[in-house]
């Protein structure tokens, strides 16, 4: 049986069909076409939609990294500025010395305590650490102003011992020992 293709013949076979069975085959085929567009279409470009949002979501943690790992360079670099006078290699244990025994005193001068004397001391030096003894009279607060100056020296300078003794003008009598750790 041969079977003609002819618009007219198609058509004759279109009427002839039941307005139920149309509606079915109307249906089947719009679905048909819908399918046929998608998977020749849209899927390629869903595909490359998908894609392109996992380049785009790896390229955003990249950033986050990036601007995390900058900031935390930023961090270090700024706190590394900061100790940078505290870790400076020492000198030689003289020059230290000397250079220890210079700033003590002008704490000691700027506090407005009186200084009574000022010597290295023979208990702290060590390898790795050099000390100078001091004696003097103040009052509490010049006391106070001397050692907050002593903290926040820039050679990381420690008050290893300490004795206050109050005299009868009620003045303190202050002996001290102010060591430096020396870095090789």
């Amino acid at each position: 049986m041969a079977v003609k293709f002819s618009s007219s013949a198609v058509l004759q076979r279109w009427q002839r069909l039941k307005k139920g069975q149309r509606l079915v085959a109307g249906v089947l085929g719009t679905l048909f076409m819908l399918w046929a567009v998608d998977l020749i279409a849209f899927r390629p470009l869903r595909r490359h939609l998908h894609a392109l949002e996992q380049e785009v979501q790896q390229t955003k943690k990249q950033l986050i990294d990036a601007t995390i790992a900058d900031q935390n360079s930023a961090n270090v670099a700024k706190a590394f500025k900061a100790y940078g006078p505290y870790s400076t290699v020492s000198g030689a244990p003289e020059t230290e010395l000397a250079g220890l025994l210079s700033d003590v005193e002008t704490s000691v001068r700027q506090s407005g305590m009186v200084l009574l004397n000022l010597k290295p001391s023979a208990r702290v030096v060590s390898g790795n650490t050099i000390g100078v003894a001091v004696d003097g009279e103040s009052s509490p607060e010049q006391l106070m102003r001397l050692l907050d100056q002593l903290q926040r020296s820039q050679r990381a300078l420690k008050v290893t011992e300490l004795s206050i003794r109050v005299s009868e003008s009620k003045t303190l009598r202050v002996a001290m020992v102010v060591s430096k750790l020396l870095i090789h």
